[in-house]
């Protein structure tokens, strides 16, 4: 075999083998016992190009490692000969594409501004040992760096020991959600405080799979459902540009909300991305709608919050479009999303009071060491408005009297908010004092205290009115 037949293995596209593999899952192994993060077969989108990577490990410590995976057996390499040239000693250090190091270099610039971060490359051969190595010809050697190969017999304890040969740096690089979250624009969720975090397995194995002609994800509060959805929607549009999405919110002000964390993801990805293949609507607002204007893609968030004739409705759609639901418990569950990257609620209080001179007093203490915008009080439509009248003359601050119905343009959530239950889809608050838990359905209490990162206080006057409550938490 000859310096040519060599210079086509390595410009081959070998075919990427996944967790299958005995090799990758003892790297993926890594994760369960180090700081090390892990992904295979990735896509890396900066501005109007994509990089696949084949195997991608970050440690915050020494950098980004960056693998080849190669299939080459041990008879494949063991006639090839090569003459050592100028461009072999340029390449020598050099195991993986250029133009991987290259997407990398340019997307973290890009996003975080620096290009400080080490990228190390290596080769992943699944069929060569480290015994066969040995017997390998010098001059292949010279290229196939012993110290820069994970071979197919090295078990996870070898090969953590070969990556930790690198230099490690005195200071950390940055945090995974940082440095993989800027290269991931498909796994990085946005939440509504702009906070950063990377998807997790479930949400993953969701964006990754091909979407089916019915859909359907069950989800708990806190699972990122929104977010997991607007990436994969995302991911789609950028594997197919041609693609026309819709998203389904409950609410004008719900989907202006996310509207505008799409705008925030695009704006962080760095990609050319044409903001108008992804439309968000009301049930309302897709129902006017003729079938002929419909997008190829549908998705429905908080199926729980819409009424069952509309999801019969986006049902009968399926022949022509493929459809998403959420938690639909007429439909067969595809995917579930049940782990939380939020914080839970601490803590969870009850009073058997006087619901108002109570409202009162607990906004005043609260008040002490919270920003109004925090808080959210919830009651039904008719005690909403005499507690706004009653609360601003007792604080002397305006407040915003949350409508769901009305854009996001014209509410102000920065203030105190007073809400009924049907109108929180979206919004963020720390602490929730709740009025009227009789006229909540048992989704939208659930919703209401789960979404409370800190406290929730529950107000009532009879004990009929916990019984609801206790038997929604009996069965949690």
């Amino acid at each position: 075999m000859n310096k040519k037949f060599l210079s086509s293995l390595f410009n081959k596209k070998s075919q990427v083998s996944h967790w299958p593999n005995p090799l990758i899952r003892e790297i993926y192994t890594l994760q369960n016992y180090t700081e090390l993060v892990v992904y295979d077969n990735i896509d890396i989108f900066v501005y109007n190009k994509k990089e696949t990577i084949p195997l991608l490990i970050y440690d915050k410590y020494r950098g980004l490692f960056l693998f080849e995976i190669k299939e080459w057996s041990f008879q494949d390499l063991q006639n090839a000969s090569i003459t050592k040239t100028e461009q072999t000693k340029q390449a020598q250090n050099t195991l993986s594409y250029s133009n991987m190091q290259k997407a990398i270099a340019n997307k973290l610039d890009a996003v975080i501004h620096t290009s400080d971060i080490p990228l190390h490359n290596y080769l992943l051969m699944t069929h060569l040992s480290s015994y066969e190595y040995q017997n390998l010809d010098d001059s292949l050697k010279k290229i196939l760096i012993e110290e820069k190969i994970i071979f197919n017999d090295l078990d996870t304890k070898a090969i953590f020991k070969k990556l930790e040969n690198e230099s490690k740096n005195k200071n950390s690089y940055g945090s995974k959600e940082m440095i993989v979250g800027s290269l991931l624009t498909q796994y990085t969720l946005l939440d509504k405080e702009n906070r950063f975090f990377l998807a997790n397995q479930e949400q993953k194995a969701f964006i990754d799979a091909p979407l089916q002609s019915l859909t359907n994800i069950q989800a708990t509060p806190k699972s990122g459902l929104s977010s997991t959805l607007l990436l994969k929607a995302i991911f789609e549009i950028l594997k197919n540009p041609s693609l026309k999405i819709t998203i389904i919110k409950p609410t004008k002000l719900s989907k202006d909300i996310l509207h505008r964390q799409l705008l925030e993801i695009i704006e962080h990805a760095v990609i050319d991305f044409d903001v108008l293949s992804i439309t968000i609507l009301t049930p309302v607002e897709l129902e006017q709608k003729k079938e002929s204007e419909l997008d190829n893609i549908i998705l429905c968030d908080d199926g729980l919050s819409m009424q069952k004739g509309f999801i019969e409705y986006l049902k009968n759609l399926q022949e022509k479009h493929k459809i998403l639901l959420t938690n639909d418990s007429a439909s067969k569950v595809t995917y579930s999303l049940h782990k939380s990257y939020l914080m839970q609620t601490e803590n969870l209080l009850f009073y058997k009071t006087n619901p108002y001179a109570k409202t009162l007093q607990l906004v005043m203490q609260l008040l002490k060491n919270k920003r109004a915008k925090e808080i959210v009080i919830v009651s039904n439509e008719t005690n909403r408005k005499n507690l706004v009248d009653d609360l601003e003359c007792f604080i002397g601050e305006e407040i915003t009297l949350l409508d769901s119905a009305i854009s996001l343009l014209f509410q102000d959530l920065e203030k105190l908010k007073v809400a009924t239950y049907k109108d929180l889809n979206e919004i963020i608050y720390n602490d929730a004092i709740l009025l009227d838990i009789e006229d909540a359905t048992d989704y939208e209490l659930e919703y209401v205290i789960t979404h409370a990162k800190e406290s929730v206080h529950i107000l009532y006057e009879k004990e009929a009115q916990l019984d609801r409550l206790k038997e929604i938490y009996a069965n949690k």
